[in-house]
């Protein structure tokens, strides 16, 4: 585990309610990796399947702003700047399976990460079930609070839009 503890670890929130032992575990599969300023993490429409656990430095979380409009000029919308205080994840739908990645995460600063592939994960859930449930119930959590989120979010630019059009 390196530098980090297993109290750092333990606020990972996707390792809620495991032992030390049981993180112990886990961390056996955590590979580190370093992420030098302005470096893209994850790329949009990528196909990933890792996730990834930010133990130092800030993220930058954006999004194309224009889809499919090949006329128009695109950008990128920051959607969120994450920082280590939490010891956040990303990338959860890595664990799940391969799958395109939803957003962009870009390294604002230096970034200290561990991340654990699908196929490692996969491997260990056979022998350890009662780990591998309290992760994936953990996951569907942060998921769930994402979705929350996005719809909120969605509400806003609708409510935007319409005020903007019956003008």
């Amino acid at each position: 585990m390196g530098k980090y503890s297993f109290d750092d670890f333990r606020k990972v929130r996707l390792f809620q309610d495991l032992t030390d032992k049981q993180i112990e575990l886990v961390s056996l599969l955590l590979e580190p990796l370093h992420i030098t300023k302005g470096q893209y993490i994850i790329k949009e429409q990528t196909l990933g399947d890792h996730i990834f656990i930010l133990m130092d430095g800030t993220v930058r979380v954006t999004k194309e702003l224009v889809k499919g409009v090949d006329d128009q000029e695109t950008g990128e919308k920051t959607l969120a700047t994450i920082t280590s205080a939490l010891f956040p994840t990303f990338g959860e739908t890595g664990l799940l399976g391969e799958s395109l990645r939803s957003a962009n995460v870009i390294a604002v600063s230096d970034c200290q990460l561990y991340t654990l592939s699908q196929k490692d994960f996969d491997h260990f859930t056979k022998d350890n079930p009662e780990i591998a449930l309290k992760i994936m119930r953990n996951i569907a959590s942060v998921l769930s609070d994402r979705l929350i989120d996005t719809d909120e979010n969605l509400v806003k630019l609708a409510t935007a839009l319409y005020i903007s059009v019956s003008r």
